[in-house]
């Protein structure tokens, strides 16, 4: 079964960003950015407060909260 994107890929896509792009905003590399989308890490919640603002709401710390993904 196929999950939906993730939130953090949908902002990035709408906004027309590549990885590299949207990792470099980040302040994290391009890897890390696959990851999240992929559900593969948990980021911290120093970069979840990045992201939120990054995304100026678009993504939330609810879209992480609630995420079946490994720990970081």
């Amino acid at each position: 079964m196929q999950r939906t994107a993730h939130p953090l890929t949908r902002f990035r896509e709408k906004a027309g960003l590549t990885q590299a792009q949207l990792a470099e905003r980040l302040n994290v590399s391009r890897w890390m950015v696959n990851r999240l989308e992929r559900r593969e890490r948990r980021p911290s919640w120093d970069l979840v407060a990045r992201i939120v603002e990054v995304s100026s709401g678009q993504v939330t710390a609810d879209d992480f909260m609630h995420d079946s993904t490994k720990a970081a």
